[in-house]
């Protein structure tokens, strides 16, 4: 009989804690409830939120025209196929030998993109039919003989067809000569800063990041790709490529051949920089000689005459009066 009331004692004990336990944990699950039901309920109202905003934007796409700037220009819209359809059939025309050979000197030139081959080729074309032309309707309106009015348009195709050649020949040599005078700096810039603890990818990078000229940019092309996955050698030997300088191939040279012997980089570039420096000034004393016999022609045409003119010009009617 005791043990039954102890038992009966101790479970009503037992109910009475967890009737505190309850009191206890009751405030904090409506609290947890009322989070979640205010996490969905934000949820909720973003979604809706952004549903409305993806249907105005379709439907304001829809119901207003489109912008003046969205549309494609007169450029690509018309004269783009113009320039395409030139270039192909230019292509077409000439031997692929030659197409090549126009395809390197347009990379010396600064300009590597498959688009600037189709736009050199599509000026080509154009151009001759252009200088042609307009010989053959100058001489036609002339009332000229025919065989003149056809040498002429022969002529005139040939002349428009070699100007775009002469003008990129004249590119390559102020780019390559742009190169060339910026060269000795930009080796003493980098063979400092491989003394001052820099690698050699870091050192070009410290060179582009100087100076902005045609040297600079190739260096970038360089850096770009290595980043790509092209080793270090063939990205310089392309580098050479792309510049066709005997002082670049020379200093491309001794940079892959200290990479694969493992000999100091500090040093080569040095080296390099000095023999630069050397070469600089003689060919700055080479032009200071050229110079003196390009003076002469001037001279010769245009200021002896002159200076006859003032000098012997008083003499000239006193003679004429003593000649009789």
């Amino acid at each position: 009989m005791s043990s039954t009331l102890f038992e009966s004692s101790h479970v009503l004990g037992l109910l009475g804690g967890s009737d505190d336990l309850l009191i206890v944990l009751a405030p904090l699950c409506a609290a947890l409830a009322v989070a979640c039901l205010a996490y969905g309920v934000h949820l909720w109202a973003a979604r809706v939120r952004l549903a409305g905003r993806i249907e105005a934007f379709v439907s304001l796409e829809a119901v207003m025209p489109r912008s003046a700037f969205d549309e494609p220009s007169f450029q690509v819209r018309a004269v783009a196929p113009v320039v395409q359809a030139l270039g192909q059939f230019a292509k077409s025309l000439l031997p692929d030998r030659q197409v090549e050979r126009i395809r390197k000197n347009l990379m010396v030139a600064g300009m590597p993109m498959s688009r600037h081959l189709t736009q050199f080729l599509a000026a080509q074309m154009a151009l001759a039919a252009v200088v042609a032309a307009g010989l053959v309707l100058y001489l036609w309106s002339d009332d000229a003989p025919l065989l003149r009015i056809v040498v002429a348009g022969i002529v005139g195709a040939v002349l428009g067809y070699y100007l775009p050649i002469i003008w990129l020949g004249r590119r390559m040599a102020q780019r390559q000569l742009a190169v060339l005078r910026a060269l000795p700096d930009a080796l003493d810039l980098l063979s400092i800063s491989v003394s001052a603890g820099l690698g050699f990818d870091g050192a070009l990078m410290e060179v582009v990041r100087r100076w902005r000229n045609p040297l600079t940019q190739e260096l970038a092309a360089v850096l770009r790709d290595m980043k790509l996955g092209t080793s270090r050698r063939d990205a310089l030997r392309a580098f050479a490529t792309r510049t066709r300088l005997d002082e670049v191939t020379n200093f491309v040279a001794a940079v892959v051949q200290a990479d694969e012997l493992g000999a100091p980089m500090r040093e080569v570039l040095l080296i390099q920089a000095e023999q630069m420096r050397i070469h600089r000034r003689q060919r700055a004393e080479e032009l200071a000689r050229k110079a003196v016999i390009k003076m002469l022609i001037p001279m010769v045409m245009f200021i002896f005459p002159a200076m006859f003119i003032v000098i012997l010009g008083p003499a000239v009617p006193g003679l004429m009066t003593f000649m009789g």
